[in-house]
């Protein structure tokens, strides 16, 4: 009886212990694994890059326009926790080309800010807000002004080819107006697909 209770001791503990270890093992893979995610995005980082697209609004007269934006964006911080990602700061030249209701021209210099969602894949999603001081020539009635301002965001995600090169693609809306400062102040409200391509270094 009492072999058979030491028996049962010594099965219960060592299977106490085997579970143990497996258990420590299983936290230890994990921890690797969290580890080894991959992070495109750190501190200090500069992003490079251009993109281009259409945009569409629906006012008094359906105005469409094509526009070509090359880039440099900064990375200031990177983060972990539970949303871990990387704020960027993108600087933009914008020049473009309505096509409708007429032909006209238009530029701007935009600031934005950007969150890129670290996923530890080759997507990261990333939201981008910001504004920028606009010119164009378009003449419509919304437009009181060639200098305006232009409020814009949105939402997108890029695909790293590798380390260092990505390809993005964007839904963006865009509001120019003047402030006020000319009339009729009624402003455009655009929204933009944009697709481009992004260097880091």
């Amino acid at each position: 009886m009492k072999k058979c209770a030491l028996l049962i001791l010594y099965s219960a503990l060592t299977v106490c212990l085997f579970c143990s270890f497996a258990l420590a093992q299983v936290e230890i893979d994990e921890k690797k694994v969290n580890l080894g995610k991959k992070r495109h995005y750190e501190a200090g980082m500069r992003e490079y890059g251009i993109s281009g697209g259409v945009g569409y609004a629906g006012e008094d007269e359906v105005i469409t326009d094509f526009i070509v934006m090359p880039k440099m964006g900064l990375i200031l911080a990177d983060f972990d926790g539970p949303v871990p990602g990387a704020v960027e700061m993108d600087m933009e030249l914008m020049g473009g080309m309505f096509w409708r209701p007429e032909r006209a021209e238009e530029g701007a210099f935009n600031l934005l800010f950007t969150y890129n969602f670290e996923t530890g894949t080759k997507f990261v999603p990333f939201f981008s807000a910001g504004a920028g001081a606009y010119w164009t020539n378009l003449d419509v009635n919304e437009l009181g002004s060639r200098w305006n301002g232009s409020p814009q965001g949105g939402l997108g995600v890029k695909y790293f080819l590798n380390d260092r090169v990505n390809l993005s693609a964007m839904g963006r809306i865009r509001h120019i107006s003047n402030a006020g400062t000319a009339s009729p102040n009624r402003g455009v409200d655009s929204m933009f697909i944009l697709f481009g391509i992004n260097f880091l270094r």
